[in-house]
């Protein structure tokens, strides 16, 4: 059941809604252009967590966009933003 959580919340997060992302504020979520936007954090399961079936705690779930512009290349910022996730896991 932790694979079908975990998939249903990356399923969640794959589909956009027609009027784009949304901040808490409700502002317009600037990486709504997937070629230029700033980087980004996006936290599924937080501090509060979930839990799962026997009630142990689930692990955090973040997504990391990292930032892209048009004319800059940011495929070689990859394996530092990889590296530092490591890191903090």
């Amino acid at each position: 059941q932790f694979t079908v959580r975990i998939n249903a919340l990356v399923a969640k997060a794959q589909k956009m809604p027609e009027e784009g992302w949304t901040m808490q504020d409700g502002t317009p979520w600037p990486g709504n252009n997937p070629r230029d936007h700033p980087g980004m954090i996006q936290v599924f399961l937080g501090h509060s967590g979930g839990l799962d079936t026997d009630g142990n705690e689930l692990p955090r779930l973040v997504y990391v966009s990292r930032e892209k512009r048009p004319g800059f290349q940011h495929h070689k910022k990859a394996g530092a933003m990889n590296a530092l996730i490591r890191v903090s896991a």
